[in-house]
């Protein structure tokens, strides 16, 4: 479904998603290397302080430094060529410009937010006020940004790291996981002891969790790889030692909380029944896929060990995960394409590269380069 569905539709987003399923090798149907394409077609640049630095554009990386991230894991050449109109740079140079143009204020982890809308999690429609007004975006940084840049700054910066950015301000990469692990174990405790309980995902937790990119999990890798590359301070071993322990308890109680959510969305109509069961798979297996990347990241790095109990809900899981994907498979994907778009479509391939990755991570198929 990810080779063929990625090839398909060849836009930015599936495209470094099979990069993640697949490797730096990963070619589009014309052969020519998924790679190369991404970084000549859609990087761009700016000047600030009187010098210039290279980035991927936002509206096609979604995700502040998911591009440069990707690549790093995927070892693609420090000596990759980016091209920004008649302007040469290479990959060296996006991962110097990613740190530069990083602004951070661990004291205030808001301060650098942009307002701009925010995602219906249930049908990625635009939220909306009371008063009819997109909703604020407060937390940007937070949830949707900062995991992709925290992986990309660990690999580049293994251990202790400081940095002035291009607005003369200074960047403590280790204050900067401390604060955002401390919000995100804020939003881990409103679910922690239903869960425990095996109960479905409570409804304070999913609310606060879906403001976070794909359910948090993104944040959850992002705090395993700045463990696995040598960031252990603030006691991070252990911290991260009970972020796992929780999500092995997500595995059940977040995949119910979502047969419950869609449930409730069938009542209120007017989405069809097929269409329905396509959101909800994509949800389902978007939660399995970014869940088990981490998982077997983890295991892969031996950055967390798993109780027997721990090893019986990841198994379980595993079955969860493994029939979402024969359902998705199943669906009739040229009437979903037709009812609910290329963009819906997108979104399920990238929720494919997610998953294909975390099921190749602890095998001979690993995408991974790096060490």
């Amino acid at each position: 479904m990810l080779e063929r569905y990625s090839r398909e539709l060849g836009n930015a987003s599936v495209l470094i998603h099979s990069v993640r399923g697949f490797g730096r090798n990963f070619t589009l149907a014309d052969g020519a290397k998924a790679v190369d394409h991404l970084c000549s077609r859609y990087a761009a640049d700016k000047e600030v302080n009187g010098k210039r630095y290279v980035y991927f554009q936002r509206s096609a990386e979604v995700h502040e430094n998911s591009f440069l991230k990707t690549f790093l894991e995927a070892g693609v050449s420090l000596d990759q060529l980016v091209v920004v109109n008649d302007r040469k740079y290479t990959l060296r140079d996006v991962a110097e410009s990613g740190k530069a143009l990083f602004r951070c204020d661990p004291k205030d982890l808001f301060r650098y937010d942009d307002k701009q809308f925010r995602y219906d999690t249930t049908f990625n429609q635009p939220r909306q006020t009371a008063s009819g007004q997109p909703a604020d975006s407060r937390g940007e940084l937070l949830h949707e940004h900062l995991p992709w840049g925290l992986i990309a700054f660990s690999i580049l910066s293994p251990g202790k790291s400081t940095w002035t950015n291009a607005y003369g301000e200074k960047i403590n990469l280790v204050a900067v996981i401390d604060r955002g692990l401390a919000e995100y174990e804020n939003t881990c405790a409103l679910g922690q002891e239903a869960l425990a309980r095996g109960e479905t995902a409570p409804k304070n937790f999913r609310d606060e969790i879906k403001k976070y990119s794909c359910f948090g999990l993104h944040s959850v890798y992002g705090f395993l790889a700045c463990f696995k590359n040598g960031y252990g301070n603030d006691d991070l071993s252990a911290r991260v030692k009970q972020v796992m322990d929780l999500l092995t308890y997500r595995l059940k109680g977040d995949a119910e909380a979502i047969d419950q959510e869609y449930a409730e969305a069938a009542a209120q109509g007017p989405v069809s029944a097929p269409q329905l069961e396509a959101f909800k798979l994509r949800a389902r297996v978007k939660l399995f896929g970014h869940a088990f990347e981490a998982i077997n990241y983890a295991k892969l790095h031996n950055l967390a060990t798993f109780t027997p109990a721990a090893e019986r809900r990841i198994q379980a899981g595993e079955q969860a995960f493994y029939e979402s994907l024969v359902k998705m498979r199943a669906m009739d994907w040229g009437m979903i394409r037709g009812s609910l778009g290329e963009k819906f479509v997108s979104d399920l391939v990238i929720a494919l590269g997610h998953a294909a990755r975390a099921m190749k991570l602890l095998t001979p198929q690993n995408p991974d380069i790096i060490a």
